[in-house]
């Protein structure tokens, strides 16, 4: 019976809140910084060039399998990135891939609005993961950092740290 009464009580107050609106084709909704989107290819701001050292972390802890990655030498004998596909409709959207990537070239964009009429606008090349990351702010200018509290990593509270002298 109580739980009933707080039930009806959240509706009620409910009912009388204002209501708000958003006009969503005009006004778009802001995401949450820590919002996993389609995941994108990062370049350095200065020259251009994509950061992908073409490791193929990304592709091997890809739980789905949904990254393909061509990789040939380059003039300096280093490798290169030659094809990057993304099969965005096999993507779990995890974040593993921007997790494992040792220089930062990939992430998860803001990117929400996703939907396709045909399968084939579900595969991303390499040049539309670039544009997709590179309308996205650079992280060290985002505001995104320990100072913010707002990293990627999960932050533990630590209920026993204020009071460690006194249990031991």
């Amino acid at each position: 019976m109580l739980d009933e009464v707080k039930g009806f009580s959240v509706t009620l107050k409910r009912l009388f809140a204002p209501k708000v609106t958003q006009q969503y084709p005009d006004e778009k909704r802001a995401m949450m910084p820590r919002y996993r989107g389609l995941p994108s290819l990062r370049s350095d701001p200065d020259t251009g060039e994509a950061l992908c050292v073409a490791c193929g972390l990304c592709a091997r802890i890809c739980p789905t399998s949904c990254l393909d990655m061509n990789v040939v030498p380059s003039e300096e004998g280093d490798r290169e990135l030659a094809e990057f596909i993304l099969k965005s409709g096999r993507c779990l959207f995890c974040g593993f891939c921007a997790q494992v990537c040792p220089v930062d070239a990939i992430t998860m964009s803001q990117e929400y609005e996703l939907t396709v009429m045909e399968r084939d606008g579900l595969v991303y090349t390499k040049t539309e993961l670039a544009t997709i990351g590179g309308q996205s702010p650079i992280w060290w200018e985002s505001g995104v950092g320990p100072e913010n509290q707002q990293t990627n990593a999960p932050s533990y509270y630590d209920p026993f740290r204020d009071k460690g002298a006194e249990l031991y």
